[in-house]
């Protein structure tokens, strides 16, 4: 058997490992640390960067809500950092190629096309501008969820629509935050995604660490983001650059985090 058959071989194998961790994680019953499953992961886009998983996976991460003031000494100090509300909803990734939406995932991974299809204001569509419309894959993350709800109902009404077999969309609407993959500067992606016809989020900015402390206040005082279906405020970094040096786990990005009640 030469190399080349060797090679596949290890990759099937090494695929189906990885997607039956990566099912076990999402279900909660990791059967493998994170750095394990980040290895293992690397190794598999290493020897087969096409893979499948990769293709159709659409890895959704979760938040940090650890002190703030420690990610900020760590991660973010000297840093221009964004603030924005976290919604209370859904999370929901979509897939674009060459300007259509194609694929739609629950963070769970399940596809969800046919529904995000009836929400009025998620383009499935983009515009011709060079970019949106590029051969390559664009994912996009954001929040399906109810305006001018409670975060309770929000929620429900967002995960309810997301379960029935002929979904209407009504009361739903859909907020972009984030461009997957992308290395560029987050207020030049939220710009971006605007300009694409996308709901973006509030979006404030601040260098001040006080600031964004004073914000998280108000915003458990009812007066930051309150017509919005919200459980905290999300601290991003802005460059980049840093973005792109602090990285991700398997879990969270190490470039964001939430601060809660």
């Amino acid at each position: 058997m030469g190399n080349n058959s060797v090679g596949k071989t290890w990759a099937k194998e090494l695929s189906g490992l990885v997607e039956k961790l990566d099912v076990a994680y999402r279900s909660g019953n990791a059967q493998v640390s994170d750095k394990q499953f980040d290895q293992l992961e690397n190794r598999l886009k290493e020897i087969d960067p096409q893979n499948s998983y990769f293709q159709q996976k659409m890895k959704l991460l979760s938040l940090d809500n650890y002190c703030f003031s420690e990610w900020w000494a760590e991660k973010a100090r000297n840093e221009t950092m964004i603030v924005q509300p976290k919604f209370d909803g859904c999370a929901l990734g979509l897939r674009y190629q060459s300007g259509t939406l194609v694929a739609a995932f629950t963070r769970s991974g399940k596809d969800v096309l046919e529904a995000a299809r009836t929400i009025c204001n998620l383009p499935v569509e983009l515009p011709e501008d060079g970019i949106a419309v590029s051969e390559e894959p664009l994912e996009i993350r954001g929040e399906l969820y109810g305006p001018n709800l409670s975060r309770t109902k929000s929620q429900a009404l967002a995960g309810g629509h997301l379960r029935k077999k002929n979904p209407t969309g009504a009361g739903l609407s859909f907020v972009a935050y984030e461009i997957l993959g992308s290395t560029a500067d987050e207020i030049e992606d939220i710009k971006k995604l605007e300009s694409w016809f996308f709901e973006i989020p509030p979006t404030n900015r601040t260098a001040d660490p006080l600031q964004v402390k004073r914000w998280h206040k108000e915003w458990l005082a009812g007066e930051l983001f309150e017509n919005l279906p919200t459980d905290g405020i999300v601290v991003k970094v802005n460059f980049g650059k840093t973005k792109k040096r602090l990285g991700v786990n398997s879990k969270a990005p190490n470039w964001a985090i939430a601060m809660k009640n």
